[in-house]
């Protein structure tokens, strides 16, 4: 009997609808009109028809994404859109670090060539540094001796690679490089007529950006992202770039590094990271150390950079331009802002001002700003001077009261501690990517409650904190924005203003070691410590406007102890933390002292007291927390419930942050109202 044809429905891709809609197509059939289907071997086969068709429809859904920028999801067809829009997503980039070199044995003919080695071992792994430009060595008054200033080397392993040209006569002659690993802004190219013709070694080959500069004879060459993540170089038709020729040597030499995981190497700051080392006729030391390391760019980063590539034309007008082809081109930051010299302060005519969002605990190397500087000049207007400026750092700090239910969690209390750390740096993180930023502190409180079911509330206190290097020829003072509210709740309230030690020259013409606060009316005062009490020898050091968070400090006579940047630090007096313009919010990861967490058991049974009647028990509320702490718990302080709940009212008796004597270790302040000394 032949089927009747009625509609069948198609309004669902998953399994239950599609095998349902096939049941009711097939009871309208005479033949299966009262057919038991469930009861039946035929439901195995209407299982077999409603699977094929789910992932049938599936396959044809995620097919259909991948063939638009907007959906797609898989990189292999982000980077096939994006090349249709002439863009070629960022390859890893390697950090870059500054040395400065001395021989007791200078190289020969007083040349560091290129491709030297350079190592520095962290934690037990040894990773490879390398220069990719010659070094002119200066003789010193040693014998056979010499010596070399600011040599910048970067993290990975020097690879070249060979290919020779194929007699097919194909156009746009492709060339795989073997590695995924490799930071396309170090590729060198260049091409000999034959093994045997040497006439063109010196000749390096230029990357092809503006296809309208680009003629038949010109010597470039083009870079693309392949489906496997390598990257391949390929040449000219013989209209657009020159065509190589059969029989040529390609030779390709490029950098293969670990990208941004190797930041930071260079510092030298604990045992197991140490300074970079050439070999045994010099001494390597430190000027930078690694920064500006970048991984490969993301598939959200292509899907937001691609178009804007495209319309920005490869040239510089807006600063959305500029943006554009700074994001595209370079990485080892986190975001890019830019902005017309006319609206900085104090205004710059005629320039471009960029300024760059370093990675967590970076800076942004001086070769990655020339080199921006240096690309944007062939980009944009020949009247416009583009400056790679660097940011205004907030450093965000806290403390924070922590009350937990022991009954809830078998940790140990330094472990909570940890994990409330990590979940406020993991809030912080994630929304200071940007310039412009705003962190709300009651978010940030509520991720830390939703993901520790232990903790039972937090009292958190901000501070931000500025450094600056004090240059004694700056002819007036220094003024410090800080974007935000500084705690002020009433006039002649307790300092709110504090510092780390450094230089001050009185009116004898002494230099002491000072720190700053403020008297609660809009003055800032500098103290130096005598038996841990406060001598003001200044009291009128500047000015605090506490409503605009702006600090002016009167004199330049300052100088720095143990090679530190003057820090002030203020107690931020709203819920929020925002950055304006060039300034951002950050975090200094290396700073153990950033983030005070102090812990508080609550050990209450059951948080009610039973009492027995003759007829019935009685529950009764008790409202008061242990002063009795989990012995687990170490150097933490005590605390009624009602301090507590002063500090979560924001009252003026809040949990400050340890203060500091250089001479001991960090103590634990207690809550006292008047926060007493520096840091």
């Amino acid at each position: 009997m032949a089927i009747s044809r009625k509609n069948l429905s198609v309004n669902a891709l998953d399994f239950d609808t599609i095998k349902s809609n096939i049941k009711v197509f097939l009871r309208e059939q005479d033949t299966f009109k009262d057919y038991d289907f469930d009861g039946s071997g035929l439901t195995v086969l209407l299982d077999i028809l409603s699977y094929f068709t789910h992932y049938q429809g599936i396959y044809n859904n995620l097919t259909a994404n991948e063939l638009f920028l907007d959906s797609a999801v898989k990189r292999s067809s982000l980077v096939s859109h994006a090349k249709s829009l002439g863009y070629t997503p960022r390859s890893v980039t390697a950090p870059v670090a500054t040395v400065n070199i001395n021989f007791s044995v200078a190289p020969t003919g007083f040349i560091l060539n290129r491709g030297r080695t350079f190592r520095a071992t962290v934690n037990g792994k040894t990773y490879n540094f390398t220069n990719l430009v010659d070094y002119t060595v200066t003789p010193d008054d040693t014998v056979n001796g010499g010596f070399v200033n600011d040599v910048e080397i970067r993290q990975g392993v020097l690879r070249s690679k060979s290919f020779i040209v194929p007699s097919n006569n194909q156009k746009d002659q492709k060339f795989t490089l073997p590695d995924s690993n490799v930071d396309t802004k170090t590729i060198k190219v260049q091409v000999l007529a034959s093994s045997t013709d040497n006439s063109g070694i010196e000749d390096v080959w230029d990357i092809g950006t503006d296809y309208n500069l680009i003629t038949a004879s010109t010597n470039a060459y083009f870079i693309q992202e392949d489906f496997d993540g390598t990257f391949s170089i390929y040449f000219g038709d013989g209209v657009v770039g020159r065509k190589l020729e059969a029989g040529n040597i390609v030779s390709v030499s490029y950098l293969k590094t670990d990208g941004a995981f190797t930041n930071g190497i260079g510092k030298n700051d604990t045992e197991t990271n140490r300074t970079f080392t050439l070999n045994s006729n010099s001494t390597v030391t430190t000027v930078s150390p690694a920064a500006g390391g970048g991984a490969k760019e993301s598939i959200t980063s292509i899907r937001y950079n691609a178009p804007k590539s495209y319309a920005s034309q490869n040239r510089a007008i807006t600063t959305n331009d500029f943006e554009s082809l700074i994001s595209s081109n370079f990485s080892g930051f986190k975001s890019v802002y830019v902005f017309g010299g006319e609206n900085a302060d104090p205004p710059q005519f005629g320039r471009v001002l960029v300024a760059l969002n370093p990675n967590t605990n970076t800076t942004i190397p001086s070769s990655l700003k020339k080199d921006i500087e240096a690309f944007l000049r062939t980009k944009c207007s020949v009247a416009v001077t583009p400056d790679v400026i660097d940011p205004v750092q907030m450093f965000f700090r806290y403390a924070a009261n922590v009350v937990y239910d022991p009954s809830q969690t078998t940790l140990t209390s330094a472990k909570i501690q940890s994990l409330v750390r990590a979940k406020i740096s993991e809030y912080f993180d994630s929304n200071t990517i940007n310039f412009f930023s705003v962190v709300s502190l009651s978010r940030m409180i509520k991720d830390v409650l939703e993901s520790l079911v232990e903790v039972e509330s937090v009292a958190l206190v901000p501070y931000l904190e500025q450094r600056f290097e004090p240059n004694p020829n700056t002819p007036t003072g220094y003024q410090l924005k800080f974007q935000n509210p500084i705690f002020h709740p009433h006039e002649g309230h307790s300092p709110v203003v504090s510092s780390n030690s450094f230089g001050y020259v009185d009116t004898d013409g002494l230099t002491k070691q000072v720190f700053v606060d403020d008297d609660g009316r809009g003055k800032l005062r500098v103290y130096e410590l005598e038996g841990g009490n406060r001598n003001y020898l200044n009291r009128n050091f500047g000015s605090i406007l506490y409503d605009s968070g702006i600090l002016t400090i009167n004199t330049n006579v300052l100088s720095v102890f143990n090679a530190e940047n003057i820090r002030i630090r203020v107690e931020v007096g709203a819920q929020r933390l925002v950055s304006n313009q060039n300034h951002i919010l950050t975090q200094d990861v290396s700073d153990s002292g950033r983030a005070t967490v102090n812990l508080f058991l609550d050990d209450r049974p059951d948080r009610r007291v039973v009492t027995s009647t003759a007829t019935e028990n009685a529950y009764v509320g008790t409202s008061s927390i242990s002063s009795v702490l989990n012995n687990q718990i170490v150097a933490e302080q005590t605390q009624s419930d009602t301090t507590q709940r002063r500090s979560a009212s924001g009252a003026s008796d809040r949990q400050t942050l340890p203060s500091f004597d250089p001479s001991t270790t960090l103590p634990v302040q207690s809550p006292a109202s008047d926060r007493s000394g520096g840091y």
